[in-house]
Order: C-alpha cells, then structure tokens, then sequence
C-alpha cells in the first residue's frame, strides 16, 4: 500500500545478491525502498526489484525462506517486478 504521503514503497529482494547498491540508487531517487526478507515484507511492498546475485542461490533461497509460491502469486496478482542480472534469470 502506498504510504501516506501517497508514495509507493519499493522492496528489493534482500536474499543474495547488490542489495544495498540497488536500495542506495531507489533512495537517491527519492523512492520509499526497503529490503525484503521476509513474507511480511513481501506483502507490504507495492513493486519489487530482484537484484543481480546467483540466480540458483536465490532461488533455493525463495524456496527455503517459503518465499517463492508467494512471490509467484504476487507477481500473478500484477506486482510490478524488475529484475537485474540474476534477477531477470530467476
């Protein structure tokens, strides 16, 4: 949901990977960026980036966190989701 100044909050996927460089670059654009680690934080978020990393590491990741069957319905339901390098691979 977007915050209350009408913003939309960003999550990059905090698993693996340039997770700090992606939320530096959202924030020096004036974006509402958080990491995502969690289920909870995967349902706040309103778009998603999934940063370049190992895109098998990710996905066992997603997979042990329980974090991919929702990321996948997520993205179904039409969450906006960029993904770079290893990102756009998984």
């Amino acid at each position: 949901m977007p915050t209350a100044d009408g913003k939309c909050r960003v999550g990059v996927l905090a698993l693996q990977g340039s997770v700090v460089e992606h939320l530096d670059r959202l924030k020096q654009c004036g974006a509402e960026a958080e990491a995502v680690k969690t289920l909870p934080g995967l349902m706040e978020v309103d778009g998603l980036i999934i940063p370049g990393g190992e895109s098998t590491t990710m996905g066992k990741l997603l997979k042990a966190f329980g974090l991919l069957d929702p990321l996948k319905k997520r993205i179904r339901e039409g969450l906006p989701v960029w993904g770079t390098c290893a990102g756009l691979i998984l």
